[in-house]
């Protein structure tokens, strides 16, 4: 999946030479420690959830394009090392996880699944799916793109969606929305963290009297001291 956002950016960005010039919005999130990007002609709409802590929507309404990023707390992944969060969070966020998730949105069907993912420095997956959104007459099908992640003892997802016949037009910008987020470090670079080699410490000459001792001070012989310093 990483690798597909990858690609999928680059297109963008070799499709669409205007979009380069295109302004860019960075929201900071101090609280929750992370940021994202997005072009600064979306609007931030207030949240829709308690866990919800960026919404922004696309200047056309009528395309129904949205991006939300949720976080909440989630501590079930802090006694795993960096190196196995991969593993942890493909078998937590598994297709189970998945049908759960996107069932808060009507008629929710997954198309796509995958794992591994990335978002941000944080191991994910994701799904591509499609669902209804609306009544009657204002009715509209929908496809979505949404990529979970836990880092550190935090969970962040992203889900993005519009019009399913608009969906050609926004799938790689919702790819680089969600390409853009970046997390606060909260993990060593080295798996050591600053190791310090103790071994090369000054070595620790005791005295050979006990201190108070009716016995003069007997200073080590060259023997001695090379002994101590091996």
């Amino acid at each position: 999946m990483r690798k597909i956002f990858a690609i999928a950016v680059l297109g963008a960005m070799l499709l669409g030479a205007s979009a380069a010039q295109a302004d860019t919005f960075v929201w900071k999130d101090v609280k929750n420690d992370f940021t994202m990007s997005f072009p600064d002609v979306w609007r931030i709409q207030t949240e829709d959830a308690g866990y919800t802590r960026l919404r922004i929507a696309g200047p056309l309404a009528e395309d129904r394009a949205t991006c939300r990023m949720q976080v909440r707390r989630d501590g079930r992944l802090q006694i795993y090392p960096k190196r196995l969060m991969g593993e942890a969070v493909m078998e937590k966020f598994d297709h189970e996880y998945w049908d759960k998730t996107v069932a808060e949105f009507r008629d929710a069907k997954i198309n796509n699944y995958y794992a591994p993912a990335s978002l941000g420095q944080g191991d994910a997956t994701a799904v591509q799916f499609s669902y209804n959104d609306g009544k009657g007459d204002d009715k509209a099908h929908m496809q979505a793109i949404a990529i979970s992640s836990i880092y550190g003892d935090t969970r962040y997802t992203v889900t993005c969606a519009s019009k399913a016949a608009q969906w050609d037009r926004y799938s790689d910008l919702f790819l680089s929305i969600a390409d853009s987020v970046e997390l606060d470090s909260k993990y060593h670079p080295f798996a050591t963290g600053y190791y310090r080699n103790f071994l090369l410490d000054p070595k620790l000459v005791l005295p050979r009297s006990k201190p108070g001792a009716d016995s003069p001070y007997i200073p080590l012989t060259w023997q001695d001291r090379f002994v101590y310093n091996k």
